[in-house]
């Protein structure tokens, strides 16, 4: 039962989730000197008030001077519904809403919040397997190099030896850098299993892994062949054999939003034998690419290197999904699941089939999303995402966890946590609440040592904790900690990490966070 309270105000109800049809009981309990209720009803919405409805609160009696009110509630449609209490009291209309700043149920004729039920479909199920499991993140390329494997070396890559610092800074074509390689590869995770196995590991979660023009891999290259510095496809089917022996499961990026510019698909420097997309109409894959008002192709946040796919393209959606498609054939190589890149950006319905194509492998495979806000309360393409909500994602990357975790081990904002976890536990689905992927530091956002204790990161109740508002030359003045600050994080990072593993879901360690201080 959750409870919001006010002075002489008490609302009931069940639970602030509920699967679709669903019935259950809201009460009100409100004092006597608050005069005579002439009507109660429960007003309820969704997303700019539709499907609002008005439900009579039927009076069942008044004791110790509270009058108590009840309804029954069924909400048919999926996706966030807003609630309030609608009075007629001594022939005037007032509402019983949430005082976020006051914590509390208050009446008021003010523009105050609603509170919030998420009902989702009723046959979502997460796989058992990715429940309050420990994960680990392998970023491929920095994790392990074995010497077992030797890559042929190709053209248009710079490698580096083990250890040393990447580049980043501008060529002249004012484009950063991420030719330079470092070698990780597959056989180096899978000669690691013995290792991850022993930190509890159950999960593991490898960046793009698939041929592509930069070290991070996401701009793809070809989706049907292993990065040949990373291994074969055949490497890929070992490390996930050896993965299951030991009880470890396999997720990797799924890259779906753009592709590389070069890339068989697209071509536009010739490097593939086929007719790509930059080549002109007469390309099979022309229509593959979402174009601007002008005709001209769409690039992701304006990178030349990533244009972007059109998730409505027939074409495009059956090479990805479709019966014999990229993500049959990844299955077919033993991966149990996929995490979604840049999930906002694809449609609901292109989830949902990713959704059906994975279930379609594997039973219990896994379906993860990059979302960094709220991914109930998200909106996207003029309405609210319905990715979380059984159809879709089975669950979402937590950097609202994050964010609220490390602002509050470094500038001790409890306010801000407490609030971040109500929020996420009250309005994300049941299901969801244990297959959460709880990160701290991510490929996407500076390390949580680094933000813990590192120079120039904000105390903001506004802004993601990690981002500075400084240069690369000025983040890479103060890319290391000194002896002092270093010593500090450790400590603040035992903190983080106790948090992080005591708050429900799937805690990951981004490689390499686990060796960078010792718990003694």
């Amino acid at each position: 039962m959750n409870y919001f309270k006010g002075k002489n105000i008490l609302v009931e109800v069940p639970d602030t989730t509920a699967r679709i049809g669903e019935k259950y009981d809201v009460y009100l309990k409100i004092g006597t000197e608050y005069g005579f209720i002439d009507e109660a009803k429960v007003l309820i919405n969704q997303q700019k008030g539709t499907n609002e409805k008005e439900i009579r609160m039927n009076y069942i009696t008044t004791e110790k001077n509270m009058n108590i009110f009840t309804c029954e509630i069924q909400l048919k449609n999926i996706g966030l519904h807003y609630f309030c209490i609608k009075l007629i009291i001594n022939n005037v209309v007032t509402w019983i809403k949430n005082d976020i700043q006051n914590k509390c149920a208050c009446i008021t004729e003010e523009n105050k919040q609603y509170w919030t039920i998420t009902v989702y479909e009723d046959s979502y199920n997460i796989p058992e397997w990715a429940k309050g499991k420990i994960m680990y993140q392998i970023f491929p390329d920095r994790f392990f190099q074995s010497m077992e494997y030797v890559p042929t070396l190709l053209k248009n890559r710079v490698t580096e030896k083990w250890g040393e610092n990447p580049s980043w800074k501008s060529e002249d074509n004012n484009l950063i850098n991420n030719n330079y390689f470092f070698m990780g590869n597959l056989k180096g995770i899978e000669e690691k299993l013995d290792y991850l196995e022993n930190l509890g590991v159950e999960i593991i979660y490898l960046n793009p892994i698939f041929l592509s023009q930069s070290n991070h891999r996401y701009d793809t290259a070809d989706y049907e062949v292993v990065d040949p510095y990373l291994g074969t496809n055949e490497s890929l089917k070992s490390l996930c054999n050896s993965a299951h022996d030991k009880g470890i499961k396999i997720v990797i990026d799924g890259v779906f939003n753009h592709t590389g510019n070069d890339s068989k698909y697209f071509n536009e420097y010739g490097t593939y034998d086929t007719v790509g997309a930059f080549q002109g109409i007469q390309s099979p894959y022309y229509n593959w690419y979402k174009k601007d008002s002008n005709g001209d192709f769409e690039y992701w946040w304006g990178f030349k290197n990533l244009p972007v796919c059109d998730g409505n393209n027939k074409d495009w959606q059956n090479f990805i999904y479709g019966a014999g498609g990229i993500i049959d054939k990844w299955f077919e190589l033993g991966i149990d699941g996929l995490r979604l890149d840049v999930a906002d950006e694809l449609t609901d319905e292109f989830i949902e089939n990713i959704k059906i194509a994975v279930k379609r492998n594997k039973p219990d495979g896994f379906l993860i999303g990059e979302v960094w806000d709220n991914a109930i309360t998200k909106e996207g393409y003029g309405k609210q995402r319905k990715y979380l909500l059984g159809n879709g994602l089975d669950s979402v990357m937590n950097y609202p966890f994050a964010n609220a975790i490390l602002k509050y081990v470094r500038f001790g904002r409890s306010d801000y946590l407490t609030e971040t976890i109500n929020e996420i536990l009250t309005q994300y689905p049941k299901e969801v609440i244990t297959s959460l992927m709880n990160s701290l530091s991510t490929h996407d956002i500076t390390r949580a040592m680094t933000t813990l204790a590192g120079e120039g990161i904000q105390n903001s109740r506004f802004n993601w904790i990690w981002d500075v508002p400084y240069s690369r030359e000025w983040q890479e003045s103060k890319d290391s900690l000194n002896s002092e600050e270093y010593e500090k994080a450790k400590k603040l990072m035992k903190i983080a990490t106790t948090i992080q593993y005591f708050l429900p879901g799937n805690p990951c360690i981004y490689y390499g966070d686990e060796i960078r201080y010792v718990w003694i």
